[in-house]
């Protein structure tokens, strides 16, 4: 039985299943109304101030579900009626005040914004700058900085407050990694949905879909067997089911050739092209090193090429825990690589819907890729994919590689490396902390997740790289971008 980690994760589901459920019924658009209502029946609220605002966000999910604001070109929103419970005000003073005779707060406010007032320090919002300077002078760390959770989480500063205190999200800073999505504990900041335009190419009998799943599955069904994932996806009337790390095997081998290509020629450093959201992280921060980046397609781009060269009539749709694969999929150039990206959450909405009990179905078998393959899930996995390619095929080759878990991390040695001073002539980028497995719209999140991820490695059948896809005739399969 599915156990959800918080009350956002079992909103989103029971949205996302609604829609699924009336999608495939064909009626979507005459019950769009009453879904609110269904949901929140009410009279009661269960979360929020009353069951009209309850209502209210759950109107604006569906309208995620159904692609989002069409004006709107960035895959990531706020739900305006969602975002509205966080404090206004980043610094607040606590009863941790002493009003102590020192006044430091006082004195180090560049625009006198505290006074005192029965002893007690008060702050003038009207002037205050939010500089943060009072917070650091308090002796009693009375004054605590209250920043609002997406602020804090996004590693480009993309998110500022409207004038009605709302978030607003600066697409041109945005690289879609969707680390406000998961650090809001309103769920009010959401990514838009394909999962109608999923539901109706499987009702369509004209389109052959494939369904290609993240090696981050692994961490994902703790309540059921990847294999009884599997057998579900192709009762929802999928032709067929792949891993994406045996694309990764095929980025691997492609990828150590490529660098060692561009190590004679002399070239200082290359990064990694798999992570969406880093490879537009440089692109926007870092626009110098645009050519660093490796001209390999990522795992999942390399895994719908191989399909489509074995099956012409394919419809791709991706499955995993990443927000800028969807962005990946409609890049200018890799567009009609992959048709649809859903989340994980999405298609156990869709597979709820059917009300498929996967805990009462025979496993499947999804066992193409090696364990290295299966690796590029989490931090370190492309890392040494490539070292035993490197060492296998390439054995005289000296280079250095440096992980980065995280964008800052990833600043860090972009700006070494920008300068010339990075001692590494490889990076390996991940915008999530922890890779893959830590990704935003991940169901399950816990110290135990690079433990599943490695038991899911040693049941590999496949070796190494080569061996998984020695079946395939790689001549056919261009992995360039």
């Amino acid at each position: 039985m599915r156990v959800y980690e918080n009350q956002v994760q079992k909103i989103k589901n029971d949205v996302y299943k609604k829609v699924s459920e009336y999608t495939f019924e064909g009626n979507l658009l005459s019950k769009i109304p009453m879904i609110p209502k269904e949901l929140n029946g009410g009279p009661n609220p269960s979360l929020r101030c009353c069951v009209y605002h309850e209502r209210a966000v759950t109107s604006e999910r569906i309208g995620m579900c159904l692609g989002g604001d069409k004006s709107n070109t960035n895959l990531i929103e706020v739900l305006p009626a969602a975002c509205d419970q966080c404090t206004e005000n980043r610094f607040v003073i606590t009863e941790g005040c002493r009003g102590c005779l020192a006044h430091r707060c006082q004195q180090s406010c560049p625009v006198d914004a505290i006074m005192f007032i029965n002893n007690k320090a008060v702050i003038d919002y009207s002037k205050c700058i939010e500089c943060g300077r009072c917070h650091s002078a308090c002796p009693y760390d009375a004054i605590s900085d209250v920043l609002r959770p997406c602020i804090k989480a996004c590693p480009t500063k993309a998110i500022t407050m409207d004038s009605n205190k709302k978030a607003v999200i600066d697409e041109e800073k945005c690289i879609r990694c969707g680390a406000c999505v998961y650090r809001c504990p309103f769920g009010a900041i959401q990514d838009k949905s394909q999962i109608t335009k999923v539901i109706e190419a499987l009702k369509d009998n004209e389109h052959e879909l494939y369904a290609i799943i993240a090696p981050a599955i692994a961490t994902q069904f703790d309540y059921v067997s990847i294999g009884q994932v599997v057998t579900a996806i192709k009762q929802l009337g999928f032709k067929d089911v792949v891993e994406v790390a045996l694309g990764a095997d095929m980025v691997a081998l492609h990828e150590a050739t490529e660098f060692v290509g561009r190590l004679e020629e002399g070239q200082e450093v290359m990064t990694s092209s798999c992570c969406p959201g880093f490879v537009r992280y440089v692109n926007q921060e870092f626009p110098s090193l645009k050519n660093r980046i490796s001209t390999t397609v990522s795992p999942m781009i390399a895994t719908a090429r191989m399909v489509k060269s074995i099956d012409p009539e394919a419809e791709i749709v991706f499955v995993g825990p990443c927000i800028a694969k969807k962005g990946e999929a409609e890049d200018q150039g890799l567009f009609d690589e992959v048709e649809y990206v859903l989340t994980f959450e999405e298609l156990t909405g869709i597979i709820e819907s059917r009300e498929i009990k996967m805990n009462e179905l025979p496993a499947s078998p999804l066992n193409n890729a090696s364990a290295y393959g299966r690796a590029f899930a989490s931090t370190g996995g492309v890392t040494k994919s490539l070292a035993d390619v490197m060492s296998k095929s390439f054995g005289d080759v000296t280079y250095n590689t440096i992980i980065c878990d995280g964008i800052d991390e990833c600043k860090k040695a972009l700006s070494l490396a920008k300068v010339g001073k990075l001692k590494a002539t490889f990076i390996e980028g991940m915008a999530c902390k922890g890779g893959c497995i830590k990704g935003p719209v991940t169901m399950h999140y816990g110290p135990g997740d690079k433990k599943k991820l490695n038991a899911y490695c040693q049941e590999a059948l496949e070796d190494n790289s080569r061996d998984a896809i020695r079946i395939f005739d790689n001549s056919e399969i261009s992995l360039h971008r």
